[in-house]
């Protein structure tokens, strides 16, 4: 009886909340702007005990540089954490993927979207076995994503 629950109910909105491409790249529509979603996935990050992240600003950053005009787009990239060193005693090249980031952009669609690549993925791109971190970390990730969106 729970797999038909977790069939019927659970996987159809876990699907139309996010999508993942072959390039293992989750993308999650947002219902805030940009800094609303910022905003909260900081407060999200912040409460479930996580020390340090940095937010870069795309936009403001074109704009000193007096390149170009675009939309907003922000990135978060956070401190890596225990479960993120524990992958790199398996594969120092997992590296390139860490720390994990998430970027927040206006899309020309006007739309928010949240897009960052799960740590599952990685371990297709990485010699990583049996870990269990990877799924920790995709996890943690989809359910703070998941908050800030709404």
């Amino acid at each position: 009886m729970k797999i038909i629950y977790i069939l019927l109910f659970i996987l159809p909105i876990t699907l139309l909340s996010a999508s993942m491409n072959k390039n293992g790249i989750v993308t999650k529509l947002s219902k805030n702007s940009v800094d609303e979603t910022v905003n909260m996935l900081s407060i999200i990050v912040k409460e479930y005990g996580a020390k340090e992240f940095t937010i870069i600003d795309h936009k403001q950053n074109a704009i000193k540089r007096g390149q170009f005009s675009m939309g907003e787009a922000k990135l978060i990239i956070f401190e890596e954490s225990n479960i993120c060193l524990n992958l790199l005693q398996h594969d120092p090249a997992v590296g390139l993927d860490l720390p994990l980031k998430v970027l927040i952009y206006e899309a020309e669609d006007k739309k928010v979207y949240i897009k960052y690549r799960d740590p599952m993925f990685l371990k297709n791109i990485y010699n990583l076995g049996d870990t269990k971190e990877a799924l920790k970390m995709s996890e943690i990730l989809d359910k703070f994503t998941n908050i800030a969106i709404k």
